[in-house]
């Protein structure tokens, strides 16, 4: 490389599974990417999309500035970014004095940096009160999160990457690995060559099902009975351990009848799966020695998600097999920080560090931590993304502030989100692109800067924290979505809480609220059906 160029080390912005890249720098432009072979996680191997995520910065279609319109109709017209904020700030205050804190929603995104997650967490919930922010995660990673919780008591994978190199058993479920998570499909692949065994449950034989040892091509919709018939099975072979499912869960007394139901001949009446490929994949996981779970959308994706993902954990925990190298239940996330998100409470009830605000305890460390008076965090949440915007169209909710997603494209019901957005009386939207979807109907555009232009941290599947340093300025006056909140956050009055110098400021403080581990027991039932 000339004197001009550099090298950067980061985080692959797509996939949850957060492969290390280098970047190749030259003219304030990344000109190359590739795997860092010292990372954890990839060891220099990167997809398609890793390879050529360079590109989409340097690419036309940038928002380098912020836009604005005074009415609806009227053209969105270019303004300093300094003034987009001042407007968005003394619009927001003039809304929340005329109609209260619910009147303002945020719907934020798993592609924010942990530091952005973090901020529009505090401010939403600590400052201005309302109960409605929800993230995109809810329409992927929700139910994986409830169904953990469920389990386990906590919203933490309780596995790693590491599993891959030890499992003697696979069970893929609702994923297909080799298209949509490929750095750890070859890593599992890796392992199937040493000779561990693959299952796949998919509705269509995919590329993962290809390399499977036995593929179960489930109807769709009915994975929670086969996981419940797999259960049964286990338990009349024998294969749980009972002195594990006596010490560390609860409920356990209330299974076996629930499980009667689940013969494999209803099971397969219900799934389409032969009896006997059951009957199989029950021997197949209750005889191998370490058995890895792994599952994304086609299990969380569904009106049942956090009952599949409780299923799941149930085979674990009754086989034992879970919180020990090469086996446990691991779901894998889809955006760069979705996990980053879960951990700082940007759905639902949530606080940083695994906490709720459901939780009286939880809401006092952190009204200490934030220096807020005693009962200003709510004991309560919105009802999620769906019901957010349709309370937007009912005209309950008058502002919507959009950070890093395109929900006129990716949330469902595609007429009710336009609906809601024509029918709000602000909308802000936050991007790093001018035209997409959502900010056609935008009043106020703020120009989000990209991974590589500013400092940040990323979580991944398996909650390891990667540090992607700024690498290249971003274009005009895009600004990172860290420090466009922040700003925001000041003007509306709350400069003593948001005063930041730094990103790295951010995760300091972020860090203080800790981070809770999954536990093997929890207040509510460990195992239910």
């Amino acid at each position: 490389m000339t004197s001009d160029s550099k090298s950067v080390k980061g985080s692959c912005p797509y996939c949850g599974v957060g492969c290390g890249i280098v970047m190749e720098i030259k003219d304030n432009r990344v000109v190359k990417v590739s795997g860092d072979k010292t990372h954890p996680t990839n060891f220099g191997r990167l997809c398609t999309k890793g390879n050529t995520c360079g590109q989409a910065i340097a690419e036309s279609g940038r928002m380098d500035r912020a836009h604005m319109r005074s009415t609806r109709g009227q053209d969105q017209l270019p303004v300093s970014v300094d003034k987009a904020i001042s407007e968005t700030a003394r619009r927001l205050k003039t809304i929340i004095e005329r109609d209260g804190p619910d009147a303002v929603s945020f719907y934020v995104s798993g592609q924010m940096s942990l530091e952005a997650q973090y901020l529009a967490n505090k401010l939403a919930k600590g400052f201005i009160r309302t109960k409605h922010i929800e993230s995109n995660s809810r329409l992927c990673m929700a139910s994986a999160g409830s169904g953990y919780k469920l389990s386990l008591g906590s919203d933490g994978p309780p596995g790693s990457y590491q599993d891959f190199d030890k499992a003697d058993l696979f069970f893929v479920i609702g994923a297909n690995m080799a298209d949509c998570h490929p750095i750890l499909f070859l890593r599992m692949m890796d392992r199937v060559k040493q000779g561990a065994r693959l299952i796949v449950v998919d509705p269509r034989r995919s590329a993962t099902a290809d390399k499977a040892s036995l593929f179960l091509q489930v109807r769709p919709g009915t994975d929670l009975a086969l996981l419940n018939g797999l259960l049964h099975l286990i338990v009349k072979n024998g294969h749980t351990d009972p002195a594990f499912v006596a010490e560390f869960t609860d409920g356990w007394e209330q299974m076996p009848d629930f499980l009667a139901e689940y013969s494999p001949e209803k099971v397969s009446e219900i799934t389409g799966i032969p009896a006997s490929d059951i009957i199989k994949a029950a021997e197949m996981i209750g005889t191998s020695p370490e058995v890895m779970s792994c599952w994304t959308m086609g299990l969380n994706q569904s009106t049942h998600g956090t009952w599949n993902t409780n299923a799941i954990c149930n085979l674990h925990l009754a086989m034992g097999k879970i919180c020990r190298p090469g086996s446990g239940p691991f779901s894998l996330t889809g955006q760069p920080n979705a996990m980053g998100g879960r951990e700082m409470g940007y759905m639902g009830p949530g606080l940083p560090g695994q906490r709720s605000t459901l939780v009286e305890a939880d809401r006092a460390f952190t009204e200490e931590l934030w220096k807020i008076p005693h009962g200003s965090l709510r004991a309560e949440a919105g009802a999620g993304t769906v019901s957010m915007f349709e309370e937007m169209a009912a005209g309950s909710i008058k502002a919507c502030w959009i950070i890093c997603t395109n929900p006129v494209a990716s949330v469902a019901n595609r007429d009710n989100v336009i609906r809601a957005l024509k029918s709000a009386e602000l909308v802000v939207t936050q991007d790093a692109y001018l035209d997409t979807e959502t900010n056609i109907y935008a009043d106020i555009l703020l120009p989000g800067a990209l991974w590589a232009e500013g400092d940040s941290v990323m979580i991944n599947s398996e909650r390891n924290m990667t540090l992607t340093p700024k690498a290249i300025d971003p274009p005009g006056e895009a600004l990172p979505d860290w420090l466009i909140i922040a700003r925001v956050a000041c003007e509306m009055g709350y400069a003593d809480a948001f005063d930041y110098a730094s990103s790295a400021e951010i995760f300091e403080r972020s860090n203080r609220h800790g981070t809770r581990r999954p536990a093997m027991t929890s207040e509510g039932q460990a195992m239910s059906g």
